[in-house]
């Protein structure tokens, strides 16, 4: 199912057999954005593509869980996923995730693409109500295609992300989190 159709890229969503190009991209992504990510590269190198087949929500009937890939070609260059909650009392509230533009096509307007298809996607979801996110505060560029599409900041929650670099060198990173009341 085709969500958008631009001249240089197709958005669309991942589909099981897509999963061995999406666990590429994300792979790509935890070893150049080591911030950005809450799992670690070792854990979620191991983990195998069929690891990622409930983020595309093919047994969710109301909606709201999804992956979308950006596709140059038959080559996935971008991804962005939402998760809907499954607990009744946070069922109208879903957890943007999985936002990745492959270094090669960064500037060329996918983050906003794939933004807007998710949106699309999100407000078909029966009953949901919301979206939130957490991004690294050194994320600029990602908090300004946030703020774009409608997000707004609700807090930072200090040393999320914890790096031990060798001994006596450790890095901290900051979680932005930023919600939208659909």
């Amino acid at each position: 199912m085709d969500l958008s159709e631009p001249s240089c890229a197709r958005i669309a969503r991942i589909g099981p057999a897509d999963l061995n190009a999406y666990k590429s991209l994300r792979d790509e992504g935890l070893r150049l954005h080591i911030d950005a990510f809450d799992n670690d590269i070792e854990s979620e190198h191991a983990r195998p593509p069929e690891g990622y087949i409930g983020r595309l929500g093919l047994h969710d009937t109301l909606g709201g869980t999804f992956l979308l890939g950006a596709w140059h070609g038959r080559k996935l260059v971008g991804t962005i996923g939402l998760e809907r909650q499954s607990l009744q009392k946070l069922r109208h509230s879903a957890e943007l995730n999985s936002m990745m533009v492959s270094p090669s096509h960064m500037g060329e307007g996918l983050g906003d693409l794939l933004m807007t298809a998710c949106l699309s996607e999100a407000r078909k979801a029966i009953g949901l109500e919301q979206i939130t996110l957490r991004v690294s505060t050194s994320s600029t560029a990602a908090i300004r295609l946030y703020e774009r599409a409608g997000f707004q900041a609700c807090g930072v929650v200090p040393h999320v992300i914890k790096l031990i670099d060798g001994p006596g060198q450790v890095r901290y990173f900051d979680k932005l989190t930023m919600v939208m009341i659909l």
